[in-house]
């Protein structure tokens, strides 16, 4: 499981989006307003995993409404640790 926004196993903050795999499938989860969202998209595998981690950062970028790309990229260096790239060549998603 992958997350994008607070700690693994702790309750999502604001703009907290999972990356889970449910059956076989790729499932986005989190929480904006006090309300859970869940999205079902496609087969679990690298490919679509990338897809995810992008859409996954769209949603952030909404939640956030980031004004400007050094904006995102600080904020998520900031979640986690590493730039936008970086996270991409670790998880061997590029």
């Amino acid at each position: 499981m992958d997350q994008f926004g607070s700690g693994l196993g702790q309750k999502s903050n604001k703009g907290a989006v999972s990356i889970t795999n449910c059956e076989g499938r790729i499932r986005l989860r989190w929480r904006y307003q006090g309300k859970r969202y869940s999205l079902s998209l496609s087969i679990y595998n690298k490919l679509n995993l990338l897809q995810a981690g992008k859409t996954a950062l769209q949603i952030v970028l909404t939640i956030y409404r980031f004004g400007s790309k050094p904006s995102f990229y600080s904020s998520f260096k900031k979640i986690k640790g590493c730039t936008p790239k970086e996270y991409l060549r670790q998880n061997k998603l590029q």
